[in-house]
């Protein structure tokens, strides 16, 4: 029996996975289960945040330009700009 250092109990060495270097991990598979779903929570909240910030109406059409050629796109490039003008005030 181990006892599994996140949540304390008493487990069979069944509930525990091996590490790489041949060692019972020293916190069950439930409790590491938990863990990675935390850690994957945080990391896609993190991805999210991130990709929120890059929005392409906060590029310049240069910007944009060239970050296609750094990625290797070749060709013609067109693209229309909108200006939306109030003409009731007028």
């Amino acid at each position: 029996m181990i006892v599994c250092k996140d949540c304390g109990r008493e487990l069979p060495e069944s509930s525990f996975k091996m590490t790489r270097w041949g060692k019972r991990a020293q916190v069950c598979n439930e409790c590491a289960g938990k863990k990675i779903v935390e850690a994957k929570k945080q990391n896609n909240a993190a991805r999210n945040q991130m990709l929120r910030s890059l929005r392409l109406k906060d590029f310049t059409p240069r910007e944009l330009m060239q970050e296609l050629a750094r990625r290797g796109y070749e060709g013609e490039l067109t693209y229309t700009e909108v200006h939306k003008i109030d003409i009731t005030n007028f």
